[in-house]
């Protein structure tokens, strides 16, 4: 019988990139994978399968935004989290963002089993602005309390990772929200096929920015900057309260194009469409400070040039591998100032292939794969007491060069 992981996610599962991700990998090496995941829309099927994984969710309509009152919706799913997962029988539990921890925890020590917290984010310092700092802080100091006390813990970036182990977390590895290669893989003449459909002339300057259409974003700035610019055209992808902002702009101009929401299996073409990749956040968050963000390892894995903020780790990563351009700040002119630059061929060209070579050789999901999957297997050899595996295993390999199926569930 294969070993199972129990996921706990506080969305509907539609799919989750990191989760789907994630998930798939741990199936390759031989697990069996169960989703707990919470559907607030109460739309979505109670149960399905889907790629080999289970779905089961959980229905207590809600919504985002709500402030401290979603911790009375939080008490209510914690109930159906722990009674669901308390029924099933599972060998590790696997917490994505803070806000599963908790229960996950709970789970974890009522069934001796090890528990995985898999931070997404700092997840006190993306609730600033929506509730009050008494609850930042008691948020902050549980879970200081939980990661000193969970068997391995998974971030996104190596900024996030040093964060967490100077609060007394143990065990802690980077596995980013890296890119498959193959999947940003595309001909030139697919590229200028796709060019055409969207109405963009061969010799323009294509900046591709798809995200939450949200003022902290600064994507009024990039319009702004690309009006002064009569050579390049700007593709916005995305929902928010901006929405009307980018349509009434797409309205007006030619060269500015609103592509509604972009499903994740599509966010490659346009990636590869694109020679050069716009990405806004506000400075001030603080989040900003360890941000590594789907844009980031979408750049570099389509080989492209990056526009972004100073902070966070996707301006070391930028400077690093020189591969795109750091704004001092998110100015109209500053952000001109990056688009023209982009014009020269060969600039684009260098930056360019830096971006394709760093993607190639650090941050992509072949590398992540095997980081996720060697971490699960050391964690297992350090508890082997609380997790009932199997003891005969065949040697099948999960990858070129990655471990075998047998090193990735018997422990040493």
């Amino acid at each position: 019988m294969p070993p199972i992981v129990l996921m706990l996610l506080t969305n509907a599962y539609d799919p989750d990139p990191r989760v789907r991700q994630e998930a798939l990998a741990l199936l390759r090496a031989g697990w069996k994978v169960h989703l707990l995941a919470w559907d607030r829309d109460c739309k979505a099927p109670a149960a399905e399968r889907l790629e080999g994984m289970d779905v089961e969710r959980v229905f207590l309509p809600s919504t985002h935004g709500r402030g401290t009152t979603q911790i009375l919706f939080y008490a209510l799913l914690y109930w159906k989290l722990l009674w669901r997962g308390w029924k099933r029988q599972f060998d590790v539990v696997h917490c994505h963002d803070m806000d599963t921890l908790p229960v996950g925890f709970l789970l974890g020590k009522l069934k001796r089993k090890p528990i995985v917290y898999d931070a997404h984010e700092s997840f006190p310092d993306m609730l600033h602005g929506s509730v009050p700092n008494v609850v930042r802080r008691g948020l902050t100091w549980l879970e200081n309390f939980l990661i000193k006390r969970v068997q391995l813990l998974i971030t996104v970036g190596e900024r996030l990772r040093r964060h967490f182990v100077s609060r007394g977390a143990r065990n802690a590895v980077v596995v980013g929200n890296w890119k498959r290669t193959a999947d940003y893989s595309r001909s030139e003449a697919e590229n200028r096929a796709f060019r055409e459909r969207l109405g963009v002339p061969e010799r323009a300057l294509l900046v591709v920015c798809i995200t939450q259409l949200l003022a902290d974003r600064k994507i009024e700035e990039l319009l702004q900057a690309v009006e002064r610019c009569p050579e390049i055209y700007a593709v916005i992808g995305g929902k928010g309260r901006l929405q009307g902002v980018v349509e009434g702009w797409a309205a007006k101009s030619s060269r500015v194009i609103y592509a509604g929401f972009v499903a994740g299996k599509d966010i490659p073409a346009y990636t590869c469409a694109a020679d050069a990749i716009y990405y806004g956040f506000d400075p001030d968050n603080p989040n900003a400070r360890f941000s590594a963000p789907n844009k980031l390892f979408e750049a570099l894995a389509a080989g492209r040039p990056l526009i972004t903020g100073d902070f966070g780790e996707i301006a070391e990563v930028v400077r690093e591998a020189y591969c795109g351009i750091v704004l001092a700040r998110y100015g109209v002119a500053e952000i001109e100032n990056a688009l023209r630059s982009l014009q020269d061929v060969k600039v684009r060209a260098l930056l360019s292939a830096n971006a394709k070579r760093f993607g190639q050789v650090n941050m992509n999901w072949e590398t992540g794969e095997k980081i996720l999957c060697s971490a699960y297997a050391a964690m297992l050899r350090r508890c082997p007491a609380i997790v009932d595996l199997p003891k005969e295993e065949t040697e099948v390999k999960t990858g070129d060069g990655g471990p075998t199926k047998s090193d990735l569930l018997v422990p040493k």
